[in-house]
C-alpha cells in the first residue's frame, strides 16, 4: 500500500476522460506494474474517496470496473484485493514508469501542470547529464596521467 500522505492518484482535470476512468486506468497500471501485489488488499472506497477527494460513487464504479475485468475481487465484509492470478510486466520499463508515474502523481498533488512538471524534470535529467559527463571527462584525464 503506498506511505502514508503519498498519492496515488491524481485528477487530470484537462483530461476529456471521465474521472473514473482516469481513477480505473490508475489503478489499473499499479496493480499490472506490480506496485499493488497479488492478494494485496486495496485501500477502502471511503479511503480512497476521502484522500482523493474522489466522489464514493466515482470510486465505486471504478472498483466495479476492475473487478468485472478481473484484476480486483471483492471478499464481502474485509475489502478490495488484487486477483491472485494477474498477470504482472515486472520487466524494468514498467518499474521505472510505475515510479515516473508515481513522481509525477506527487508533483501533480502539489499543484505543479503537466508542462511545469516536464520542464523540472528535463532540467533535472539535463543537470544528471552533464553532471556524469563531467566526471567521466575528469576520470579520463586522471587515466590518461593529465592531472
Amino acid at each position: 500500500m503506498p506511505a502514508a500522505g503519498k498519492p496515488i492518484f491524481a485528477i487530470d482535470e484537462s483530461s476529456d476522460l471521465p474521472l473514473w476512468v482516469q481513477l480505473r486506468n490508475r489503478l489499473a497500471h499499479l496493480i499490472r506494474s506490480g506496485y499493488f501485489k497479488a492478494g494485496e488488499q486495496l485501500p477502502s472506497l471511503r479511503t480512497l474517496s476521502a484522500e482523493g477527494k474522489i466522489n464514493y460513487n466515482t470510486v465505486t464504479k471504478a472498483y466495479r470496473d476492475l473487478e468485472v475485468s478481473g484484476l480486483i475481487v471483492s471478499v464481502r465484509g474485509r475489502g478490495m484485493y488484487v486477483e491472485k492470478n494477474v498477470a504482472v510486466d515486472d520487466s524494468p520499463e514498467a518499474a521505472i514508469d510505475a515510479m515516473a508515474e508515481q513522481c509525477i502523481g506527487e508533483y501533480r498533488a502539489l499543484g505543479l501542470s503537466f508542462r511545469d512538471i516536464r520542464r523540472r524534470l528535463d532540467a533535472v535529467v539535463t543537470g544528471m547529464a552533464d553532471a556524469a559527463a563531467e566526471a567521466a571527462d575528469e576520470k579520463r584525464g586522471y587515466a590518461d596521467g593529465k592531472h
